[in-house]
């Protein structure tokens, strides 16, 4: 009852906001607006809203996958735009969620199948063209859409905004599991929708405070066929055009597996990144406002679906905007022109007690650095009082000028444990001249079987990021061993020794001292 209550309001509120395209479509012009329930073979009705041109077909179709939580109007304001623009448009929830039928199967062969369940359907019930279609979503509507790439060659083109490639990636980086991101779409997903028992299952074991090795193999078992690039051989296969935008501090799929999977892919392609967290750079197009995230969706569309305007092609396919603030973007031919040379800064000894929090932190995931894509802010942490007892602080000279960190910062740690089991986070500043960090990245490490007493090799790759530090600034580097993130094993506390050798390599262009 609940779930029908909530879809009439969907649809009195799609009225509302399609308000101009029904007033186009009373004089001759524009689009109808339906909602319809789409069979899957299984017998799971998918809730969608169909836009369809009043012009004569066949219609370039798009296909609008929600996010998670979503439903079938979640995407209705980009619905429009490409209905204005002469698409077909099927706007749907994923099983489980908003006006669908089913349970969540976090893209598993149901979700995968219902993309293609609802392409058969326009094409048998609206002048859907076959041979140009699209599909396109955010976050959980992007890893479904680029897995469906490899399952269904007519899918032409993918638009994927803060999606994921390697979900066993965005679960866990060096054995060190992203706890409070994990707990945030698991308390969500209750909330907004029914999980299958496998989802509740595997969730509720990936959120024990100290996995077993046995539990966290079944997990990544459980992600793989979930991941893009487990299908990357029929993804290149079909040689769909494919489009990424990522923000640079990703609390839930890091921006380093989405460069990754651009260089691995064999077909049309571009990738964006920009400031900001999950889904922040879309988000402003969903409730209408201008939006150049959703621009590029536009034009990667028509250049590889309608067939409209292929100027797109004609531009750098890699786009970077550097952080702190709204910086002019940066275009490449490819990766390696975005990205820097190592600068290594080597490390003197340092030490510090284990399993102790400082002030010194990645933030909150979906809002610190969403805060940072409206603002231009970083998270900050005021140094002074981040305790040398509890941390490690290495400090670099002021700069004389500008450093252009392009790419992703690699460290090498040769440390000590005093315990089998440990957590280490590191965190890389900028520093102004009052001792306020603006932070550039973070990264955790745990290890789970070493030897204590015995120097242990740490060897860290952060994901990349594009940040300019101002000149009078210093560059920081602070490793502390507890962040709210990620679930720790930290188990006892004790003193971690930092020895040689031990550096932190910065890729930077055109930077002096």
């Amino acid at each position: 009852m609940i779930r029908r209550a909530k879809w009439v309001v969907c649809q009195l509120l799609v009225v509302v906001l399609l308000g101009s395209g029904a007033a186009a479509a009373a004089g001759g012009d524009g689009f109808s607006t339906r909602f319809v329930t789409v069979p899957a073979a299984d017998g799971v009705g998918l809730g969608a809203m169909v836009l369809e041109p009043r012009a004569l077909g066949p219609h370039p179709v798009a296909v609008l996958i929600s996010a998670w939580g979503g439903g079938a109007t979640q995407n209705v304001v980009p619905a429009k735009n490409l209905a204005d623009r002469g698409y077909l448009v099927v706007a749907y929830g994923a099983r489980g969620f908003g006006e669908s039928g089913g349970a969540v199967e976090v893209a598993g062969a149901a979700d995968i199948a219902d993309v293609s369940t609802v392409i058969d359907w326009a094409l048998a019930n609206t002048a859907a063209d076959p041979a140009r279609v699209g599909v396109g979503g955010v976050s959980y509507g992007a890893g479904i859409g680029l897995i469906a790439a490899g399952a269904d060659a007519r899918i032409r083109a993918v638009a994927s905004l803060s999606g994921w490639a390697d979900l066993a990636e965005s679960l866990s980086q060096n054995e060190t599991r992203h706890g409070l991101a994990g707990l945030v779409l698991y308390l969500s997903g209750k909330a907004n929708g029914t999980l299958s028992a496998e989802t509740e299952k595997m969730l509720t074991k990936f959120l024990t405070p100290h996995l077993s090795d046995a539990d966290s193999e079944a997990i990544i078992e459980w992600s793989k066929p979930r991941s893009a690039v487990s299908h990357l051989g029929r993804i290149n296969a079909h040689r769909p055009a494919v489009l990424t935008i990522q923000t640079w501090s990703e609390t839930v799929f890091p921006p380093d597996q989405m460069v990754s999977l651009y260089q691995s892919l064999s077909g049309p392609k571009r990738a964006e990144f920009v400031p900001g967290d999950h889904a922040s750079s879309e988000s402003g197009g969903l409730l209408g406002l201008p939006s150049e995230t959703w621009d590029s969706v536009y034009r990667w569309f028509d250049a590889h679906v309608a067939g409209t305007d292929d100027s797109i092609t004609r531009e750098n396919p890699i786009v970077t905007r550097a952080r702190p603030g709204t910086q002019e973007p940066e275009t490449h031919p490819d990766w390696a022109s975005a990205i820097g040379e190592p600068s290594r800064w080597e490390l003197p000894p340092a030490e510090f007690t284990l399993g102790r929090d400082t002030p010194a932190n990645g933030g909150m995931p979906l809002a610190t650095y969403s805060l940072e894509a409206l603002t231009g802010d970083p998270p900050t942490a005021f140094l002074p009082l981040v305790s040398r007892r509890d941390a490690a602080i290495w400090q670099q000279a002021p700069r004389t000028t500008p450093m252009h960190i392009r790419g992703a910062l690699q460290a090498r740690f040769t440390v000590t444990p005093p315990a089998r089991t440990g957590t280490v986070v590191a965190y890389v500043y900028d520093v102004d001249q009052f001792g306020v960090g603006r932070l550039i990245n973070y990264l955790p490490y745990s290890w789970k079987d070493a030897e204590p007493g015995r120097p242990l090799r740490i060897d860290l790759a952060f994901a990349p990021t594009a940040y300019t530090v101002p000149a009078g600034h210093r560059v920081a580097l602070v490793t502390d061993s507890k962040d709210p993130l990620f679930l720790d094993w930290n188990l006892e506390e004790g003193e971690l020794a930092f020895s040689a050798p031990s550096w932190l390599d910065i890729p930077t262009k055109g930077s002096q001292g």
